[in-house]
């Protein structure tokens, strides 16, 4: 005889599957309406602007956006969203006039449920907005400075009895001078007098670091040499200067942030072509792919960007199949 589940544990058991599932907000930034279709499941009957799919089970669900206007061409990707958390996902344009999926962010679930939709673009984040050059530096590292700016202002008065007052007046501004003379006729006047009156106003600001003194530093950087040694290799050579730990790490972090694999291909593309990598780099790399063939189409890009070609074989363990094992090789034979 079955018995029947306490309620503390059916609620438990509900919370739980609600726990496997997660929410996509899309939205268009100029404003177009699409109807959204993810995994073959349409998600909203009327086109519009912002549509939220709740209970998703798939944390590599196909999404597929077709715009009203069907003069758009619609937009499909398969993406990568683990379970338990809501992502907004912004369509829009990118340079070469495509439309593309840019993710935005994460919440918890049932957050866009009762959002508000603004029709406005989004602000980028990451600016800041100008603001006037300051001749200080208060709490900050390093050194600041300005010229220095002398004001020279020489006043000269000459009264002659009975027929009347000049002035004359000189200013200097950092070599600019102005000259300016004045004629006061007073017939009271009776007496002589000469009045000569200089101001002089310097300020110069000095160079000084944090340490309130002025300090003069002269850093000479070590040359270094013009290739690699890496320690216990002496196979062939790819590239002459792998990335550092540090340069690697927050790389890898950029590309596993993408919610896409081909916004993570693009961007580890985007990595690799002006950088040298390590055998051990490259198969960090991999591994932040889900699919089989994504991995393989990175071995061999970055197969001219590699510092340890020798070491190449290490990458085999990053396969699943054989099949990409050989294809890889052949791809390298065939260099």
């Amino acid at each position: 005889m079955l018995r029947p589940i306490p309620l503390v544990a059916a609620l438990f058991l509900s919370a739980l599957a609600d726990a496997q599932t997660s929410d996509l907000v899309l939205f268009t930034d100029d404003g177009a309406k699409f109807t959204l279709v993810v995994d073959g499941d349409v998600k909203n009957e009327k086109p519009a602007a912002r549509v939220v799919a709740t209970g998703i089970r798939n944390e590599t669900p196909v999404v597929l956006v077709r715009f009203e206007d069907l003069s758009i061409p619609e937009v499909r990707r398969q993406g990568y969203f683990p379970l338990g958390k809501e992502y907004t996902v912004m369509v829009t344009t990118n340079k070469k006039g495509e439309k593309v999926f840019r993710p935005t962010g994460e919440a918890a679930l049932g957050t866009a449920a009762g959002a508000l939709v603004i029709d406005e673009k989004p602000r980028p984040v990451g600016f800041q907005d100008d603001v006037p050059t300051s001749a200080t530096n208060p709490g900050g590292s390093g050194s600041t400075g300005t010229t220095g700016t002398t004001v020279v202002v020489t006043e000269q008065t000459t009264t002659t009895p009975g027929t009347g007052e000049n002035v004359n007046m000189t200013v200097g501004f950092n070599g600019l001078g102005v000259n300016m003379n004045v004629n006061v006729t007073d017939p009271v006047l009776g007496t002589s007098a000469t009045t000569t009156t200089t101001t002089t106003t310097t300020t110069t600001t000095t160079i000084t670091t944090d340490l309130d003194e002025p300090v003069e530093t002269t850093a000479t950087r070590p040359a270094e040499p013009p290739v690699y040694t890496m320690p216990g290799y002496t196979g062939r050579v790819g590239c002459p200067w792998p990335m550092s730990s540090g340069e690697f790490a927050d790389a890898k972090a950029s590309i596993g942030s993408k919610s896409f694999e081909d916004t993570r291909m693009s961007v580890a593309k985007q990595v690799a072509t002006d950088r040298c990598f390590t055998v051990d780099q490259v198969k960090g790399i991999m591994e932040l792919f889900t699919f089989e063939e994504t991995k393989l189409d990175f071995a061999k890009f970055a197969y001219d960007h590699t510092f340890d070609l020798s070491n190449y074989f290490k990458l085999n363990d990053a396969f699943t199949f054989e099949s990409s094992v050989d294809e890889l090789n052949a791809y390298i034979r065939g260099r």
